[in-house]
């Protein structure tokens, strides 16, 4: 069985119905806390103060507007400015402003709040992703039936604007003229008024009939997937989030058998060789000088040991051989190739050879001696580095006419603009597009590889070896992980989060996870209860691309008729956006329903949301 399903087993089954305000939602708190200190997480328990259901503002609100309409048909100013003060409350509620249920009975809930915070280098900002997902369990009711839950956007508005309608009834027929049209005009207003009826018997049946659901969808899946989504993007332990190398010896290195990927090797300074133990150089790594000319001086030579002893002035014994050569070697005259060097005599302190017979490729090509700007030997030294610098701009421009100057080694033409390439290219994301009029310049460093490659490919190789090892999720993103409670009545625990860290989660991009247990998982584009509010549009476009790019069937669609997390943080300004999954019929599957149980859960669904979350936060 998987982790994922592990979680919705513990909170539908072993814990059950998780009604707001209930020591069953806090049992389920303490395991989702549990949970997050097991990956050694910040982990803050926040407690709140929550309406046990939004059931008994609806009874109220219905009774009132009931009420309004019968008094209509004797007094019709009290029934009117009665219409009047319902109508207003209700449009709050609705709109997620104020509500009733608050002074009708009110229970202690809590969040449990988890951030990751990662070791920001200097002058970094982290860019923080807040992931929710409620915990707690509603009543059904007849509303939320199968049958009638498709039309929830309907009921909602008739909800709204029904109250509106009585109030301009009312004040229509409290005119003097409406006087004779009485009782009539009171029974039309009650006829008005009587849809009010619905939600008044809905909230009856869920407060004295109703028993919560097991929420194994609605939203032990989401949470469950939270939790998904949080080993998948933060290391187990405190150690793995430090980021801090192991410093060890070469003694544990060579022990281990190899060299790990962060190992620090502390190197010690090597100790200098004495002066007696060092050997003659070899004439091609003579040092040069500044001006590109082999130096005349020659390598300390090596004191030769005859026998034991020590005088006043040093050891007895030793000589110290003439050096080798004491000038430049002239390579202009013939050299006889013999079985032995005794042939080489000394020229005017100059060696002259005799290649002979020797091998083509040991000759000395005459052109390479042919230097007619090259100084005489009596030269000064003044004239020397002027011959050398004057060689090095020739050695340069040979180069370049062979192909191997800066230019080609970059790859560039001698008409690459750098800041109009720039422009055109202006991120990583480009570097990849095959409509790229000058391509990526990779240069020729490491072989050719531009020749065998597409320029994307080349963009995509280099790429990848600059972000190896590098998580962005974790390296670049502050992430929080919220289960939050009282869900259900009306988003309670969202209210309360963003009452207490809404200066922190101004700017950062909130993710809420809900009902993903089965159907087709979806990102939310527009969701309300009374308005259309339009989610994040920087989240909406980042789930676009990664649907695109992770080639997911995922895709946008609208909900509409109901309240939750994400539609309290979207009224008070914040960037939200939600995740659900929905059947054919564009229907969350068994919401608010006797059969929301674990048998009609689906892993694969939960884990399509853990990935696409996944994919969108890494993508941020």
């Amino acid at each position: 069985m998987s982790q994922v399903m592990e979680h919705i087993n513990r909170l539908a089954d072993a814990i059950g119905p998780r009604p707001a305000t209930t020591d069953a939602e806090a049992e389920a708190a303490e395991y989702i806390e549990s949970v997050f200190r097991a990956y050694s997480l910040d982990v803050e328990r926040q407690e709140f103060d929550s309406p046990r259901s939004d059931a008994r503002a609806h009874i109220v609100y219905g009774a009132l507007i009931i009420a309004s309409a019968v008094l209509s048909i004797w007094w019709s100013l009290p029934a009117l400015a009665l219409a009047i003060v319902v109508a207003a409350v209700v449009w709050l509620d609705l709109g997620m402003r104020f509500s009733l249920a608050r002074f009708l009975g009110q229970g202690p809930s809590q969040n449990i709040i988890a951030r990751h915070v990662p070791k920001a280098r200097r002058n970094e900002r982290l860019q923080r992703v807040v992931i929710v997902a409620h915990y707690d369990t509603a009543k059904p009711s007849f509303l939320s039936s199968p049958g009638v839950v498709r039309h929830a956007s309907m009921v909602v508005k008739l909800m709204q604007w029904v109250p509106v309608a009585l109030v301009v009834w009312l004040a229509l027929t409290s005119l003097p003229f409406a006087e004779t049209w009485k009782p009539w005009t009171g029974y039309f207003a009650i006829l008005v008024a009587g849809f009010w009826l619905l939600p008044f018997s809905a909230g009856v049946q869920r407060e004295v009939l109703g028993h919560a659901t097991d929420g194994a969808n609605d939203n032990a899946s989401g949470v469950a997937a939270m939790l998904a989504v949080m080993q998948a993007t933060v290391p187990e332990s405190a150690e793995g989030r430090a980021y801090a190398p192991t410093r060890r010896g070469a003694e544990a290195v060579m022990a281990a058998g190899g060299f790990d990927d962060d190992v620090v090797l502390d190197y010690r300074p090597m100790t200098p060789v004495a002066a007696d133990t060092q050997m003659l150089m070899p004439l091609d790594d003579l040092d040069a000088d500044d001006d590109g000319w082999p130096s005349a001086e020659p390598a300390p030579a090596p004191r030769i040991p005859l026998d034991d002893g020590w005088d006043d002035q040093g050891p007895v014994g030793y000589v110290e051989p003439t050096p080798a050569y004491t000038a430049p070697i002239d390579l202009s005259g013939p050299l006889d190739r013999g079985d032995a060097w005794d042939d080489i005599e000394p020229v005017d302190g100059q060696g002259s050879f005799d290649l002979g017979d020797a091998p083509e490729a040991a000759r000395v090509d005459d052109g390479a001696r042919a230097d007619e700007s090259a100084p005489q030997e009596d030269a000064s030294e003044e004239e020397w580095s002027r011959a050398g610098r004057s060689r090095s701009r020739r050695e340069r421009r040979e180069s370049d006419e062979e192909g191997h100057g800066l230019r080609d080694w970059l790859g560039i033409g001698r008409g690459f603009d750098v800041r109009r390439a720039g422009k055109q290219i202006g991120s990583w994301e480009n570097l990849d597009n095959d409509d790229d009029e000058f391509g990526f310049k990779a240069g020729s460093a490491g072989g050719d590889i531009t020749g065998s490659l597409d320029p994307s490919e080349i963009a995509a190789r280099i790429r990848r070896q600059v972000t190896d090892g590098v998580d962005r999720a974790l390296a670049e993103k502050e992430i929080w992980f919220v289960a939050t409670g009282a869900g259900e009545p009306g988003g309670y625990g969202m209210r309360a989060l963003l009452d207490a860290y809404g200066s922190e989660l101004k700017g950062a991009a909130i993710i809420n996870i809900d009902t993903v247990g089965a159907g087709a998982v979806s990102y939310i584009t527009h969701e309300g209860v009374t308005r259309r509010l339009h989610a994040d549009r920087r989240l909406v476009s980042q789930a676009k691309r990664t649907v695109r790019e992770q080639e997911m069937s995922v895709r946008g669609r609208e909900r509409m008729g109901a309240t939750g997390d994400a539609v309290v943080a979207l009224t008070r300004g914040f960037r939200v956006m939600s995740v659900m999954a929905f059947d054919i019929n564009d229907r969350l599957p068994n919401w608010h329903w006797h059969t929301d149980t674990v048998e009609a859960v689906s892993v694969d669904t939960v884990e399509q949301a853990v990935d696409f979350v996944t994919a969108l936060v890494r993508g941020l």
